[in-house]
């Protein structure tokens, strides 16, 4: 795995997260999606939970610095739901499709939600990926790469199921500590249709960041290596 370029992904992150809420005030419904700014804040949090965790595994004069990794760390996966789950609110253009028609076709305002929508949703994406690429790199260090693989897959799993629990249950991330609550749904949700529902969900997160690691890894090449510099260094 390739080293992130910290300080540019940061910038690059937080200016975009800005144009992304510039839009949004140049756009925004005044009566219904304000909701989009606290759901992109809540995408943020998983990236900034990344980022600590790396600076803690990367300390050497740390104390405790394990444990404080593993409390870290289940903060992370607590949170990182956040961050696809703002695709889930491109369902508010189908509740509330009938006020967007005009004259028996779509107004231009249904394609200004659309796309504002679109722009938080591609922000909570990146902010998702490039935090589960952040703590892969921490758990392929400190093990292996499967193991590595292996976290990753069971984190986008249980991302999906974090996003049944926040958009059919209404539950956010600190209702965790509702154990009462958290248990009655849980047996709730023991059904097919929520089973196939994290399934897909699930593979659905893993083919966005399966595409982000491969751009970040494996796409492009240094400007002076080609296959025929490298034929001939090897004469």
């Amino acid at each position: 795995m390739k080293n992130l370029n910290q300080w540019y992904l940061h910038l690059f992150l937080i200016l975009l997260s800005l144009s992304t809420v510039g839009v949004y005030f140049l756009f925004k419904n005044q009566t219904y999606f304000a909701f989009l700014i606290w759901n992109l804040f809540l995408a943020w949090i998983p990236y900034i939970l990344a980022v600590i965790a790396q600076f803690i595994h990367t300390s050497t004069y740390m104390i405790l610095r394990k444990i404080i990794l593993i409390a870290v760390g289940l903060a992370w996966l607590l949170f990182l739901p956040n961050s696809p789950y703002v695709l889930t609110d491109f369902i508010h253009l189908t509740i509330l499709k009938d006020s967007y028609v005009e004259k028996g076709a779509l107004s231009f305002t249904y394609w200004y939600d659309f796309f504002v929508i679109f722009l938080f949703a591609w922000n909570g994406l990146l902010l998702g990926c490039s935090s589960m690429y952040i703590i892969q790199k921490i758990w392929k260090e400190r093990f292996n790469p499967f193991v590595s693989w292996l976290i990753i897959v069971l984190t986008a799993l249980l991302c999906g199921y974090g996003i049944l629990l926040g958009r059919e249950y209404r539950l956010n991330s600190w209702d965790a500590f509702h154990t009462e609550r958290i248990l009655e749904i849980l047996r709730e949700t023991l059904h097919q249709e929520a089973f196939v529902f994290c399934l897909l969900v699930g593979f659905v997160i893993m083919t966005v960041y399966v595409t982000f690691y491969v751009l970040v890894n494996s796409i492009g090449s240094s400007r002076h290596s080609s296959p025929y510099t490298n034929e001939k260094s090897r004469r």
